[in-house]
């Protein structure tokens, strides 16, 4: 098991860009963070959005703050928010990015009022939050607040993907993150669970938006916390009006699946899943095509060609073909050929049944087993440990939000370590609310 770290980045700082640079036109959004101000350049006659971060007193919480515009540095994408510049100045980090006048998909949502959006909209709009949500993806990058308020509309309706306050870099591309960072009415079930997740749960958040555009309504509501929790982790929603395509059923169906392993990739969705037909008539063609996978470098085939030839399999398909030197002695051919010893298989099913069912998972991921399960596979070290979930996350979090109107359901949290004082950062950090 693998674990996420530390964004790789340097962090982008820009020292002569300052606020006097801009003129501010208003504030456009407040939150837990800080502000959201509308600018303009004093050197030109465009728009632009300015994130006003108030910086934590620690090093660690400063540079878990400027990561957003470390990322937003890197992500160049038609569907994400473009970066301008960043700068610090009297304990606050400044974002500049750029302004969709659209504003956020819940505004719209709200706009709506009854009215259900047109089929081809919310395939154009799902499309590129697709899009968008893969290519981070394909940088290891988690976004893990993936909402209706946090996706954008520019003037000409393009879909941009925005606020990476929350996202976290992954070590590799089979790397998990184990921190509780989310909006209750968008976590998945595997972070309910106290399970670590991946982009499987991104694509979860972003079911949860598709669900949004197809009826206006949130797929899961309860009237508790408890309740809501439950219908999460039972992946419970009402259906989508029958009007809608068979093919958006079976979607949503599919990246509500409480397993995240039986959730589709986003390039599956986009590719090869059965609503990958309707969703390319609404995407540039350029587009699919510098989102097409590469193909399969040279020199990587023959560094695996050169690791393949180094294995058994190799040797024994030429033993059998008579291309093996003669001179070979037979203990060679037989180290060359290994088999698995014959009374070992009734060593493994002792062990097994002397095993605790337990441990299964352990086994699964491929750690040896330990004495306490009934004695170690012949050849096989103990490892260390493998690090566990903390188990006490949700159920501290539940108790905090049991204290809570269930309204705040649709703001962010972060849930830091027992040890760490004042554990949650949030709107309920605000409100004096202690586990």
């Amino acid at each position: 098991m693998r674990w996420v770290g530390v964004c790789p980045y340097p962090y982008v700082k820009v020292h002569c860009a300052s606020m006097d640079s801009y003129t501010v036109l208003r504030v456009i959004g407040e939150g837990s963070f800080g502000r959201a101000l509308l600018v303009q350049p004093k050197d030109d006659s465009g728009q632009y959005v300015v994130k006003e971060i108030r910086l934590p007193k620690t090093h660690s919480g400063q540079e878990s703050s400027r990561t957003e515009a470390v990322l937003l540095s890197r992500l160049k994408h038609t569907n994400i928010v473009a970066f301008r510049e960043s700068f610090e100045a009297d304990g606050h980090l400044y974002i500049v990015m750029e302004y969709c006048a659209g504003g956020d998909l819940l505004q719209r949502i709200k706009q709506q009022k009854s009215t259900l959006f047109s089929v081809d909209v919310v395939l154009r709009w799902f499309a590129q939050m697709c899009l968008g949500a893969k290519h981070i993806h394909d940088k290891r990058v988690l976004h893990r607040d993936l909402k209706s308020k946090n996706i954008f509309l520019t003037d000409n309706g393009t879909i941009k993907l925005g606020d990476f306050g929350s996202a976290c870099v992954l070590n590799s591309s089979k790397a998990y993150a184990y921190s509780y960072v989310g909006t209750p009415y968008y976590v998945s079930p595997e972070i309910w669970d106290s399970r670590p997740y991946n982009n499987k749960s991104d694509v979860w958040s972003l079911g949860c938006v598709l669900y949004e555009l197809c009826t206006l309504h949130h797929p899961f509501q309860a009237r508790s916390w408890k309740s809501l929790i439950l219908k999460v982790c039972r992946g419970a929603y009402p259906p989508l009006p029958n009007h809608l395509p068979y093919e958006l059923h079976y979607l949503l169906k599919q990246m509500f699946k409480t397993n995240p392993r039986d959730r589709p990739s986003l390039n599956t969705i986009l590719t090869s899943h059965r609503i990958s037909r309707l969703l390319q008539k609404h995407l540039p063609p350029q587009q699919l095509q510098r989102e097409a996978p590469s193909r399969w470098k040279k020199e990587e085939g023959e560094r695996v060609a050169v690791f393949l030839g180094q294995k058994s399999l190799i040797e024994t398909t030429s033993s059998v073909g008579g291309s093996m030197q003669e001179a070979q002695s037979g203990h060679e051919r037989e180290h060359s050929r290994r088999k698995w010893a014959g009374g070992l298989p009734n060593t493994v099913m002792q062990v097994l049944e002397n095993a605790d069912i337990i441990s299964s998972p352990s086994m699964a991921s491929g750690s040896s087993f330990d004495s306490s399960a009934g004695g170690a596979l012949p050849g096989t070290q103990r490892t260390s440990p493998r690090r566990q979930w903390d188990r006490g996350t949700p159920d501290r979090l539940l108790s905090l939000l049991d204290k809570a109107y269930q309204s705040m359901a649709s703001k962010t949290y972060t849930v830091h370590k027992m040890d760490v004082e004042g554990p949650l950062m949030g709107p309920l950090s605000e409100t004096g609310l202690t586990p």
